[in-house]
């Protein structure tokens, strides 16, 4: 197995809620890469968006039920049938421990996808609870019915939620990062992007995982399922200076096989929020070698920690 390099710059390496503690910024932190046997399916099969890359780690990823993390599912953070959501806490946390929130935000192409499937996502926030975090994974309601900002309305909604309830399941209403891939890493993007929509739920939301967000260079000659006609809502620009003026951390995301416009919006985001003397919202960037758009999510909770290895130390350091 090959080990992965991640420049350690921006990371702590420590257990939740301890202090500190900052590597030099030259500092390198090795973590194990894709098996040579996934990778070479990847490899094999190259910049795709097809669900059955899901297949690839399914093997490597125990499926749910969990015998260590029990589930509270289908609990509704709003009115709407869509609007609900499930959390994932470890069987053995002690009691009286107030542990971080990861709040999961899925995929499906604005229209589609679930917070449940053959093992993903679930495997995130079993993760998440296995690696001292209470998982909230939540469904939303989808286009083309509910176009934007229903979807940023429902995350707003499921962060109140986790505020209101979350301490009788362990977690610390104050201490939430978001997390969402591809559709839903907009959503999460949306979320941190207009603040003018942002409301009291905001002050807990201490960092945020945007995975392969899927926001284009220009827009596409028909209307957008999710953001309609609107090119300020869905092209990269607006979009980049909007989360530059954020003032809530984040991390970037993106598969070296993922699809040309996702390394394009990446590496424009890198370029323009941090670079020298820049006084904007810079994320840390990582590129996923040898994953794909499916692959890079559906890794977690695996032996292979170049997605979960990075992410875990930049969420222990923004305490």
């Amino acid at each position: 197995m090959r080990m992965i390099l991640v420049a350690a710059a921006a990371m702590a390496l420590m257990s939740c809620g301890e202090a500190a503690e900052q590597p030099a910024a030259d500092e390198q932190v090795s973590y194990p890469g894709v098996p040579e046997e996934q990778a070479a399916q990847i490899r094999a099969a190259g910049q795709v968006i097809d669900p059955a890359s899901f297949d690839i780690f399914a093997p490597l990823v125990p499926a749910p039920p969990y015998d260590d993390v029990s589930i509270a599912e289908n609990v509704a953070y709003g009115s709407d049938p869509a609007q609900i959501l499930d959390v994932y806490t470890l069987n053995a946390a002690a009691e009286g421990e107030r542990r971080p929130v990861l709040l999961y935000v899925h995929g499906g192409g604005f229209v589609g996808g679930s917070k449940v499937g053959a093992y993903y996502p679930q495997s995130a926030t079993a993760w998440a609870a296995r690696n001292g975090m209470v998982g909230v994974n939540i469904d939303y309601r989808l286009a083309p019915a509910a176009a934007f900002p229903a979807a940023r309305n429902d995350l707003a909604a499921a962060i109140q939620w986790v505020r209101d309830n979350i301490a009788q399941y362990g977690g610390d209403p104050d201490n939430i990062v978001l997390w969402g891939h591809s559709a839903g890493a907009d959503h999460v993007a949306d979320y941190v992007q207009h603040t003018d929509l942002q409301g009291a739920e905001a002050a807990s939301v201490k960092g945020a995982l945007l995975l392969s967000p899927a926001y284009a260079a220009e827009m596409a000659a028909e209307p957008h399922a999710y953001y309609g006609t609107d090119a300020s809502l869905q092209t990269m620009g607006p979009v980049i200076d909007r989360l530059g003026a954020s003032t809530i951390p984040l991390m970037l995301g993106y598969a070296e096989y993922d699809p040309d416009m996702f390394h394009t919006f990446a590496e424009a985001a890198q370029q323009r929020l941090c670079a020298v003397d820049s006084d904007t919202n810079c994320p840390m960037v990582l590129m996923l070698k040898d994953h794909n758009h499916m692959t890079e999510g559906a890794s977690i909770g695996s032996v292979d920690e170049s997605l979960s290895g990075p992410f875990l130390a930049w969420m222990r350091g923004l305490s």
